[in-house]
Formats: C-alpha cells, sequence, structure tokens
C-alpha cells in the first residue's frame, strides 16, 4: 500500500514502531500473554532469524506492561491484585477492565488516544510539508494548519465542556476557528494554483463549487469518522478480557485435570485468534487514520552501481 519515503519525507518508522507497541499492548493487555508473545518474539528471532519476531518482543513486552496495569494474568483478573494492594500500598488495581462502571471511561480514553495520535499526525505532516516548501498546502490543508485548527478547537471545545463545564462555543471563536479553517480548505486547489501565478478557477467557479462541497462534506465526515474509530481499542481491550472470561468459567465448570487443559488450550486459542485480529486491527488505524495524514511514500529505493 506505501512505498518507501521520498526524499523530502520523514522517515514514520520511529513514531510507527512506538504507537503500534502501545495500541496493541492496549488492546491485548495480559502479563502472563505477554510475557509468552515476548519469548516467542526472541526464539523467532534468534534462532529462526524472522524479523516479525523482534516485533513480537516489542509488542509482547508492551502487552505484558498493560496486563499488569490491568491486573490480568492469563485472563485471571484477581491473581495481581495482591501485589498492588499488599506490596505496593494501594487501595486496588490501577484498572479494572470487567467493572461496568469503568466501560464508559475505557471508550472516552481511547477516543482521546486516537484524538491525541491523528493531532500528532497533522504535525508530522505540517512539518514534512514545510520542509519541502509546500507552503500553500500548510496553511490550507485539512492535514495541515487549518486542519489542526478546526480539529483541535473542537477537541478543545468538547474536553473543556464534559469535563470542567468550561464553554468556548461563541460567535468569534466559531467563526477564527471553525469558519476560517472551513473556507481555507475548501479554497486550497485555487489558493494553491494562485500562488504559483495560475488561473484559480480554470473550469469555471460553478464546477469548483459543487466539487469542493462534497469534498469538504468528506473532509468532515472523515473527521469524525477518523476519531470514532479508535473506538476499536477500548471495544478490544473488553474483548479480550471477555474471552479469556469465558476460559475461566469453562475451567470452574471442568475441574480437576480436565481444567489445566481448558487452560492451557484457552490460553493459546486467545493468543493466537485475538493476537492476530488486534494485529489487523492495529495495522488498520496506523494505515487509514494516521499513515493517510502525513506519508506518501513515493520515494525510490537506492540501487548502487558498484556492489
Amino acid at each position: 500500500m506505501y512505498g518507501l519515503p521520498s526524499y523530502g519525507d520523514i522517515d514514520p518508522t520511529p513514531f510507527v514502531a512506538i504507537t503500534y507497541s502501545l495500541l496493541f499492548g492496549i488492546m491485548f493487555g495480559d502479563l502472563g500473554q505477554g510475557l509468552v508473545l515476548m519469548l516467542l518474539g526472541i526464539f523467532l528471532s534468534r534462532f529462526k532469524k524472522m524479523r516479525l519476531g523482534a516485533v513480537a518482543i516489542r509488542i509482547g513486552i508492551a502487552s505484558a506492561f498493560f496486563g499488569l496495569l490491568y491486573g490480568s494474568f492469563f485472563g485471571n483478573e484477581e491473581i495481581l491484585t495482591p501485589f498492588y494492594t499488599e506490596f505496593l500500598g494501594l487501595a486496588h488495581k490501577p484498572i479494572h477492565i470487567m467493572d461496568s462502571e469503568f466501560t464508559m471511561t475505557l471508550l472516552i480514553a481511547a477516543i482521546a488516544i486516537g484524538a491525541a495520535l491523528i493531532v500528532i499526525s497533522m504535525i508530522i505532516n505540517i512539518v514534512t510539508l514545510l520542509k519541502k516548501r509546500h507552503y500553500a498546502e500548510v496553511i490550507c490543508s485539512h492535514n495541515g494548519f487549518s486542519g489542526l485548527l478546526l480539529y483541535g478547537y473542537v477537541l478543545a471545545a468538547a474536553a473543556l465542556s464534559l469535563g470542567f463545564g468550561i464553554s468556548i462555543v461563541s460567535t468569534p471563536f466559531i467563526l477564527l476557528f471553525v469558519g476560517l479553517p472551513l473556507v481555507l480548505i475548501f479554497l486550497k486547489e485555487p489558493l494553491e494554483r494562485k500562488f504559483h501565478k495560475e488561473k484559480m478557477f480554470p473550469n469555471g467557479f460553478g464546477g469548483f463549487f459543487v466539487e469542493g462541497f462534497f469534498e469538504l462534506f468528506e473532509i468532515i465526515l472523515s473527521y469524525v469518522t477518523n476519531t470514532m474509530s479508535f473506538l476499536r481499542v477500548g471495544g478490544f481491550v473488553l474483548s479480550h478480557a471477555g474471552m479469556m472470561l469465558v476460559v475461566t468459567s469453562l475451567m470452574a465448570m471442568v475441574g480437576g485435570a480436565g481444567s489445566i487443559i481448558v487452560f492451557i488450550g484457552g490460553n493459546l486459542f486467545v493468543m493466537a485468534l485475538e493476537g492476530m485480529i488486534v494485529g489487523i486491527q492495529v495495522l488498520r488505524l496506523e494505515f487509514y487514520e494516521m499513515f493517510s495524514r502525513y506519508y506518501e511514500g513515493n520515494g525510490i529505493a537506492f540501487d548502487a552501481l558498484n556492489k
């Protein structure tokens, strides 16, 4: 889907490495399963020389870290509680995944993480465009300064209103932080032509207006859908915990030596199925919600004449 970074682009590898590990760890949080994934990665990396093994090490560490915060160890949500209450002296473990009152907080946190990553992606895009000296696009692009101003204002207004009861929604603010960015985004292509001393509306204003209107509507809709897409982060946290709850329930039903078989088989099944699904979903978030905002991938690999 994407090629190498071009000469003026920013290499996205560090950003992707950090965000992929972070999102995978949140969605696949389990201390025991994370450590198993890390050990599997070490084996694949050192003995099989597979590059995917190095990835497994990192996402395994992230999964183990968040599993420790969740207090989850191979699906058992209470086994690590004494570590926090007796050893660390806390009243309870930091995060209660299976608590119904925590569900809304989890989903809001997932949206907040997604919004922060989208903002960071926009900032990376602005820096890249400045390096390329594409000043018109820096100002007018929906992933440039205008988009950042609009998206940031909406986020700030929602956060202040919901969190502190402070309203910054007023006519002057709307005109400055919503109206002006929308006009600039709408007129991006004509302003780019004007910047290059070309005719602003080569095919007439009417055709441009109709096309630009629907493009602007799609851009506004994309802000909402891209942000809401990060709800899957919270959803898969609950899904992973729910699947492991089924495993523990089956263990209790079987009992005896059979519970050990259910424990091993259930954990292997959840790790394989959930790990694959989470890996794909995080990759989707990387590609569609972040990559598309700051990365083009039009580079050509350097091929030396003297080999």
